[in-house]
């Protein structure tokens, strides 16, 4: 067994008296604890000595670690008092105030980044090397530090409020023969506590006894697992008589030994003695003790008044503090490429100081010593050229620091949180009948949700409803039952089975088949036997509401579902108690003694339960899979087990659930013998569990067969739809279940997962040879029938089926590489009878499974509802939880949680696809930033001798990342959208599996962007100012004039680059990308105001120089010339990979646009009739009766007539186009997309009011038409008709 260490305790440490420590009952060895260190005993080391007493400190008794178990007594406070059990006092906050701003920047400083700049900021501090002034680097790396600190802060008080209110929690304790109220933080163990309905239970107690007559409680378990539904406990038989009596329980005297603390909260091993004061140990009697006897910290009791308990573990070694550790963190792919860019970046500065390093040694060496003559003399110790030029290297990583991000990873994690709060409140993933929306549990993951490859899928309650019916049987070789039909069908079935007979019938219960009916009210034994199976067999606890109604309490949908079957049919089960179970046939109740019961498990994969029968015989009666229970039946008649697991295989065809009802009649001497093993196997504190399945196959043999049941489980509404689009995305699709192989396969066929056109291949083997050999051939086949496929013109697709027999060898080391061969070539896998355990084997193969000549993983998503898929749900590189029937633990364990599967989708392909676009949008604006803004000074350097000196004003530098270029891309990084819902379609979602956005090359892009755009803004305005002056007659080339021109184009040309990088333009758009351009102004002028510079000169020593720039003409001619050549590059690049190499996605965007421009065309021309009619009614232009002299309006139709006259043929047909109302000679004739535009003359220009444009009556003019191409290679492609065609891209 593991042992686990006490946590802390507050006990003080006591000194054990040796005749008051008894042997433990079940201990192979003698109990010596160990006692406190006294100062007389000289023999032990110091270092012994020293270990002993941190022991103590840490809450450990030496014995029980030793010992593997716990010991303690009730009513016997002395005895607990000396094994310094820690108390029940919680803290989860992390720091302490005394200790909190010490230990914060610890953390803190243990991050690569903020280690960096804190030696930045130290070096900054060394005189001989201070490039620039240590508060410059102070600035944003106390920002950081204070926002990381306050965040810090606020958690823990919170925490600390918390643990404040839960810790003043009461409770009544038993202090003598009276109940005291208590606070929770006073609680010890061994105290005796009375809990009340509707209370949270303050510790781990051992249950004694309740107020209901025979030990049962209700419990709620939401705060450790997330189940609302009711659960239920039941104390030992031999104590529930104590009832609530303070008398009786001060009388009360047990001993335990149990497991030491641990996290498992399905799983308890103990044994209590009954103790009195009369009695020797030896005469002691022994009771096993497991979970169902235990309440745990954090439950709630429920329909219960009271409940008294025993308390076992207190504080933090409670079961509940020992899951609430912290979660395994998980890191995506951007992370570790940004980790490893980091690393690049750090290696390049470095390798660019050395340069800068190198050029001052040159310099100094050529023209810094005559310089240092004239003007700067050389300063001891720095008096050669090789200690300045070691000197300079130290200089530039102060320059050039800002190439490393400080601000990277905080930026990263609020752009996370802005997209998380986006999939928290969207309501088109809001589950309205449960009230249930989505949540992301993880704020760390977002845009990994855009990368997914492989969705792994648990079956139950994931991709089906988890709603349970029982449909058909098979007794005795006959098959009994109905179609699968529609609930609605079946109401207006006139063949419907009539229970009002039964006034326990479930009204909602439905079934056709009368001839089961039949069945029963005749007594047929098998069938009698199959219903006393179904009714007696399970763990559901029953209650009776206050209308008199019977409701069952079940665990399992599958359980609820065959009782409520035998319930209508007349096997109604009433009640249960510890020693029985009742059960009311047809009226009459019969009462079962209940002997054993063999619990289900996700390894046995069957339940049994042994009781003793009114006829006096012994009976075990068992319900499990196929897979794990024919092996246990007998062959007495071979024709019935043949024609069941026919029944049984064409119920898998129809896809429902299916199980094995067997029995056995045990004679009562071979039961006796069978329970001296079991009862011995029970009170083993070690290897408990193994000892017990031993157990149990001992009895489990021999059975007869009876029957088999089938119970649909509907699909979730959208399932197929979503499996389809998700198909669509080139997400391949694995499902991980429990059921037999032809079930699986009829819901594969269901929800599309297995198109019709697909090649189903069954991989089978029954060991490791048969595995190996079955994987060959049907590699084998694949490749022919791909050949086959390829030659008539199509793609073959394949979809995998896999036993959990077979998955078992499949997955051995020598084997695995094979098997995921062939299982990555397949559209769709299916695994069938697997455990929890090969569900995460199966998702950890291929999460590290890594593509040839890629450094890119597999990114994984895997999906469940219950607890058996917790292990997959946290070895994926992301998990989803479904807030289903089976319980909330796999929403507990998973990253994102929603109600329905069909949720996934929207997840994906929208925000995970959004999240991944804006993430890289980001990411390459951020490097390109800094490395635009950073290479100035690098470029600057030769300029300066390479001795370091910044071009730009200090507090520039201080501003630019926080101020100037932030906010727009990490509003960009929150709302920005490529592409709406309705436009996208799944395929575009191949970008974020292919990585096209953000990579090692778009890095390097991002970054030669950055150089580029450094050089440019350096070098133009250096030669537009190096020779100048004002137009006053100041010199226009000094440092803070040039420095303060270079700035202002910086930040200007940075911001319109964030400008184009912008798809959705939103006000809040507009106001922080021009606003940051509008702060750089504002900013400068007030940091370069004189009273700023009156105020510090040596901070502000950039004086007047934004007034002379701004006042300088030449130099906004000089910013708009160098914002074009920035950004006219990088648009062409764009233009040139858009038109050569797009992704699918540029080109989806490419057509939406087309077909925009398309539609406009379109409507414009739908104008055209309607205004046509108008403009030959209306007066539209003013013309002079010649013969009259005076103006009159006149109809297009009639100036056209006057028009005609004493014209040639050739010149009345040229108006069939466009007519222009203008002055004489306004042209003569131009040709515009194909279509004549001419010019009508005026007789008289003198009256002319206007130059309109006018249809004239003939000929449409011809449009573009749309023309569908398919993109290959890449590459766009259009053509045209009659003129420029717009082009629209088909994604199939």
């Amino acid at each position: 067994m593991n042992v686990e260490d006490d946590g802390p305790s507050t006990v003080a440490p006591a000194t054990v008296n040796q005749a008051d420590v008894s042997k433990p009952l079940l201990s192979q060895t003698s109990y010596i604890p160990k006692v406190q260190i006294s100062s007389k005993e000289d023999s032990k080391s110091k270092l012994q000595t020293w270990l002993e007493q941190a022991k103590q400190l840490i809450g450990i008794q030496a014995g029980e670690k030793d010992q593997g178990i716990r010991v303690l007594r009730s009513n016997d406070p002395f005895y607990n008092e000396e094994q310094k059990f820690m108390d029940n006092y919680i803290s989860t906050t992390k720091y302490k105030a005394y200790s909190f701003l010490i230990v914060n920047l610890l953390e803190q400083f243990s991050r690569l980044a903020n280690a960096y700049f804190l030696l930045i900021l130290i070096l900054q501090l060394i005189p001989w090397i201070a490039a620039l002034d240590w508060w410059i680097t102070l600035l944003p790396l106390l920002f950081v530090l204070s926002v990381t600190a306050l965040k810090d802060a606020y958690d823990d008080i919170q925490r600390w409020r918390s643990d404040k209110s839960i810790n003043n929690r009461t409770t009544h304790v038993l202090r003598g023969e009276h109940w005291v109220e208590e606070v929770w933080s006073k609680v010890k163990v061994g105290d005796i506590i009375k809990v009340e309905s509707n209370e949270s239970i303050p510790a781990d107690l051992l249950l004694i006894s309740t107020s209901s007559p025979n030990g049962l409680c209700y419990i709620e378990t939401a705060e450790l697992d997330g189940e609302t539904n009711l659960k239920v406990r039941q104390s030992l038989a031999e104590t529930e008589s104590y009832n609530d009596d303070p008398g009786q329980l001060a009388n009360f005297y047990g001993r335990v030994e149990c497991e030491l603390p641990n996290n498992r909260l399905d799983k308890f091993i103990g044994v209590l003695a009954m103790e009195s004061l009369e009695e020797s140990e030896e005469d002691l009697a022994q009771y096993s003790l497991d979970n169902e006897k235990i309440l745990l910290r954090g439950m709630i009791l429920k329909n219960t008044t009271w409940a008294v308990g025993l308390v076992i573990f207190t504080g933090h070694q409670s079961k509940l503090m020992m899951n609430s550790g912290k979660p395994t963190l998980k890191r995506t792919n951007v992370d570790n490429l940004l980790n490893k860019i980091v690393y690049y970046i750090l290696g390049l500065l470095m390798a660019l100081c050395v340069v800068c390093g190198i050029g001052s040694f040159i310099w100094e060496s050529i023209r810094g010593k005559d310089f240092s003559e004239l003007y700067t003399p050389w300063q001891s110790p720095l008096d050669t050229t090789i200690l300045i030029a070691l000197t300079r290297i130290p200089s530039y990583i102060i320059v050039l620091n800002t190439l490393v991000p400080i601000s990277l990873y905080v930026s990263v994690e609020m752009i996370r949180l802005g997209q998380s709060m986006f999939i928290n409140v969207d309501l088109s993933m809001y589950h309205n009948e449960t009230d249930t929306p989505a949540k992301a549990r993880s704020t760390a993951l977002n845009e990994e949700l855009g990368q997914i490859k492989y969705v792994f899928s648990d079956k139950t309650g994931t991709l089906t409803q988890n709603v349970m019916i029982f449909l058909k049987g098979s007794v005795n070789s006959v098959q009994y039952g109905q179609d699968t039909v529609a609930d609605a069908e079946l109401e207006k079935n006139p063949h419907l089975v009539d229970f009002s007979w039964n006034k326990y019938a479930d009204p909602k219960f439905r079934y056709s088949d009368q001839s089961l009916l039949d069945a029963v009210q005749a007594r047929d034994p098998d069938v009698d036997m199959y219903f006393k199976v179904l009714s007696l067999c399970h763990t559901v606890m029953s209650e009776w509401e206050e209308d008199g109604t019977l409701v069952y309490q079940a665990q399992s949908p599958d359980e609820e579902a065959l009782l409520t079957a035998a319930r209508n049919f007349g096997y109604v089960y009433m009640s249960r108690t510890q020693k029985t179970v009742t059960i009311n046939l047809f009226g009459t109740e019969e009462e079962y003694e209940l002997l054993a019961l063999l619990d289900f498990d996700n390894v046995r994969k069957r339940m049994s339960i042994i009781l003793r029968c009114p006829d006096g015989q012994i009976r075990l009666l068992c319900k499990g899979a196929d897979t794990t229970v024919i092996p246990l039946l007998n062959n007495k008649d071979p024709s019935k087990l043949e024609a069941t697991l026919e029944h049984m295989n064409c119920y898998a065809r129809e896809g429902l659930r299916t199980l094995i009802i067997a029995y056995k009649t045990i004679p009562d001497a071979e039961f006796q013998e069978w329970e001296a093993i079991f009862e011995k196997a029970t009170m083993s504190l070690e290897d408990r569990d193994a000892e017990i399945n031993a157990a149990y196959d001992l009895i489990e043999k021999d059975l007869d067969l009876i029957g088999a049941t089938a119970i649909e489980d509907k699909l979730q509404d959208g399932v197929p739809e979503t499996i389809a689009n998700l198909a669509r995305a080139s997400i391949k699709i694995w499902v991980l279940t429990g059921d037999k192989q032809e079930t699986a396969i009829n819901i594969g066929y269901s929800c599309k997962l297995i198109k019709p056109h697909m090649e189903v291949l069954i991989l089978e083997g029954d060991d490791s040879d048969d595995v190996k050999f079955e994987i060959i051939e049907l590699q084998y086949r694949i490749s022919d029938l791909r050949k086959t496929a390829r030659k008539q013109g199509f793609e073959a697709e394949f979809a995998l089926v896999v036993s959990g027999t077979t998955l078992r060898y499949a997955l051995e080391e020598h084997i695995k590489q094979s098997f995921l061969d062939l299982a990555l070539q397949c559209g769709a896998v299916i695994c069938c009878r697997v455990t929890p355990l090969q569900k995460a084997l199966v998702v950890r193969l291929v999460k590290n499974f890594k593509p040839e000549n890629s450094d890119d993983d597999n990114i994984t998503l895997a999906i469940g509802d219950g607890a058996n898929d917790v292990s997959m749900i946290r070895e994926a590189h992301i998990g989803v939880g479904i807030s289903g029937k089976e319980g909330r633990q796999a929403v507990l364990a998973s990253d994102f949680c929603f109600a329905q599967f069909r949720f996934l989708e929207k997840l994906l392909l929208v925000h995970g696809h959004w999240s991944y676009i804006r993430m890289c949008k980001f990411l390459r604006y951020f490097f390109f930033k800094n490395f635009a803004f950073t290479l100035v000074q690098l470029f600057y350097a030769p300029f300066c001798g390479f001795t370091a000196q910044t071009i730009f004003d200090p507090m520039y530098i201080t501003l630019y990342n926080v101020v100037f270029t932030s906010l727009p891309i990490m509003l960009v990084g929150v709302m920005d959208q490529e592409l709406s819902i309705e436009d996208a379609p799944p395929e575009v979602y191949e970008v974020g599996q292919l990585n096209q956005l953000f990579n090692k090359q778009a890095f390097a892009l991002s970054g030669f962007h950055g150089f580029i755009v450094a050089a440019a803004c350096l070098f133009i305005p250096y030669q537009m100012f190096a020779q100048s002056i004002s137009f006053d007659g100041l010199d226009q080339q000094s440092m803070y004039f040039i420095g303060t021109a270079i700035a202002g184009i910086v930040t200007i040309v940075v911001n319109c680059q964030v400008a184009l990088e912008t798809t959705l333009w939103t006000v809040w758009n507009h106001l922080l990308t021009w606003g940051s351009t509008l702060a750089w102004f504002l900013c400068f002028l007030f940091i370069c105001s004189p009273a700023m510079f009156h105020w510090s000169p040596e901070t502000f020593t950039y004086f007047d120089g934004i007034y002379r720039v701004l006042e300088t003409r030449t130099w906004w001619l000089t910013m708009c010339l160098t914002v074009v050549i920035c950004l006219f590059p990088f648009i062409g690049y764009r233009l040139y990979v858009i038109l050569t190499q797009p992704t699918l996605l540029q080109e989806v965007m490419y057509n939406i646009e087309k077909e925009k421009e398309s539609k406009f065309t379109t409507f414009t021309r739908n104008l055209k009739a309607p205004l046509k009619e108008m403009a030959d009614h209306l007066p539209l232009h003013l013309h002079k009766d010649h013969k009259g002299g005076h103006a009159v309006f006149a109809t297009k139709r009639q100036q056209s007539k006057r028009m005609d006259l004493g014209r040639p043929e050739s010149a009345q047909a040229s108006t069939r186009g466009y007519a222009f109302a203008g002055g004489e000679n306004y042209g003569r004739r131009m040709i515009m997309g194909g279509e004549a535009i001419v010019k009508v003359q005026r007789q008289d220009t003198r009256h002319c009011i206007a130059s309109q444009i006018v249809d004239v009556e003939g000929e449409d003019i011809t449009l573009p038409q749309p023309i569908n191409v398919r993109p290959r290679s890449g590459s766009i492609r259009s053509s045209t008709k009659k003129a420029q065609a717009s082009r629209v891209v088909t994604v199939d």
